[in-house]
């Protein structure tokens, strides 16, 4: 219980009525590519990572903003959407998911995956992936929650 950072309060603590508050984790996979063409040509790609199950949500993210009216662009976010997938604009392939990326479609946030086995696959440690609450808090904002049965 040591690296989970759960917080609690006495019986008679002042504050909410709440009794624990914890982090809960989650696996969110972001997939890059340079244009609506790239994406939209590998599109099966994203989708295989949605079916998967080994993450929570997903991002298309779009390293050159698309067209306004671009007729590929919408029917490449209305399949995907299907499938959950949110897409970001803005930022380099291997850069962090950030507040400052424009959000063009939110990704469904489904509880489906096992953060801690993905770790040891990508072979990190726990301590490789500390990060500030409140950093992690603003990101909130890209996700919409769904009721995912799988």
């Amino acid at each position: 219980m040591d690296s989970y950072r759960i917080v609690w309060r006495g019986k008679r603590a002042r504050g909410p009525d709440v009794e624990m508050v914890f982090p809960l984790p989650i696996a969110v996979a972001i997939e890059s590519k340079h244009t609506v063409a790239d994406a939209y040509d590998k599109v099966g790609q994203v989708i295989d990572y949605a079916l998967s199950g080994k993450y929570d949500a997903i991002f298309l993210r779009l390293e050159v903003p698309p067209e306004e009216g671009d007729e590929d662009f919408e029917r490449l976010k209305s399949v995907i959407g299907t499938y959950g997938i949110g897409v970001v604009v803005g930022e380099s392939p291997y850069s962090p998911l950030t507040e400052s990326q424009m959000i063009l479609q939110k990704a469904s946030l489904c509880l489906r995956s096992n953060p801690s086995e993905l770790i040891r696959d990508m072979g990190l440690s726990a301590q490789s992936l500390k990060a500030s609450f409140d950093q992690l808090s603003l990101l909130r904002k890209y996700f919409v929650v769904k009721n995912c049965e799988h």
